[in-house]
């Protein structure tokens, strides 16, 4: 018995804590989750991200767990692989970049360099947005709130196919009650817009009514 105690002492001494694999650098952006073969938001069989962060706060909106930018998971190389390594599969047509909203300003830059890899890849891009996009021949698209702040954004050449707007809780009641068919969004006063078209004709251009 003697013998075995010493033996295990000796394991013991000459145990090492395990070396944990590096998770990788924070990006200084949350995430609530990332959906694999989404048929729900965009076409084709799509990768989602929802980003946290959201300064709209729609009424009766779906996820208000997103509005705060500093809650869900920061997001990691780790956690990040995750989403690229679905968008390689084949079967997968893009990326949608959801939340929250990815264009909050803590995800601006971020999500359009993700975008930019994206469209390196092959796929295509959309983006779910609660600002309103606009034109004009002064200031060129940009994207406004409902507070009259604007920005423009240097990521919109790799944007195929955008949905902006908040969601309004009595459009939506109106769409149900009218048995009108809102596909890709909440509520109809959303707009699903071609973004290159768009910018080739210097004006919004809609991909679907």
């Amino acid at each position: 018995m003697s013998n075995e105690m010493d033996r295990l002492i000796d394991m013991a001494k000459d145990y090492e804590e395990p070396v944990i694999e590096d998770e990788g650098t924070a990006s200084g952006v949350n995430y609530h989750n990332i959906t694999q073969c989404d048929m729900l938001n965009g076409d084709g069989l799509r990768v989602v991200m929802w980003f946290a962060g959201c300064s709209h706060h729609c009424k009766e909106c779906q996820n208000p767990i997103t509005w705060d930018p500093d809650g869900g998971i920061p997001l990691t190389e780790w956690e990040e692989s995750e989403f690229w390594d679905g968008l390689n599969q084949k079967w997968i047509q893009g990326a949608t970049f959801s939340g929250g909203d990815p264009l909050h300003p803590r995800n601006r830059k971020y999500a359009g360099e993700m975008m930019e890899k994206v469209q390196a890849m092959g796929k295509d891009v959309w983006v779910y947005t609660g600002y309103d996009f606009k034109y004009s021949e002064s200031n060129g698209f940009y994207f406004e709130d409902a507070n009259g702040n604007t920005f423009s954004y240097p990521y919109l050449k790799y944007i195929d196919v955008l949905v902006d707007g908040r969601f309004d809780c009595q459009t939506r009641r109106a769409d149900i009650e009218a048995g009108k068919e809102v596909i890709w969004r909440g509520s109809s006063n959303q707009r699903i817009i071609d973004v290159q078209k768009s910018l080739e004709k210097k004006a919004i251009v809609l991909k679907y009514q």
